[in-house]
């Protein structure tokens, strides 16, 4: 291998190193805004839900509008001329 080849596959390595570098101090540079963000997020969560929600064990019940409990209940209509069979095992 030339002396060139040698040199020209150095600087390709000094470029790549370079590139890693800026992108891991870019990396380290965000970490306390997001280290910021992720406290707002926190405190807004933990300001905005209720006292009897603090249990964090507690289990939440979702009200998704289908099921409502002064409504009554559909029941089936009975099954008529239906027969039954013995399943074989």
């Amino acid at each position: 291998m030339s002396f060139l080849g040698i040199v020209s596959i150095l600087l390709l390595v000094l470029i790549a190193l370079c590139i890693i570098f800026a992108m891991f101090h870019i990396i380290f540079m965000l970490l306390p805004a997001i280290i910021v963000i992720a406290l707002i997020i926190w405190l807004i969560n933990y300001f905005t839900k209720g006292k009897d929600n603090s249990s964090a064990n507690q289990k939440k019940t979702w009200n998704t509008g289908w099921a409502n409990k002064n409504s009554p209940k559909h029941k089936r209509k009975k099954v008529r001329d239906a027969e039954t069979k013995d399943v074989d095992k």
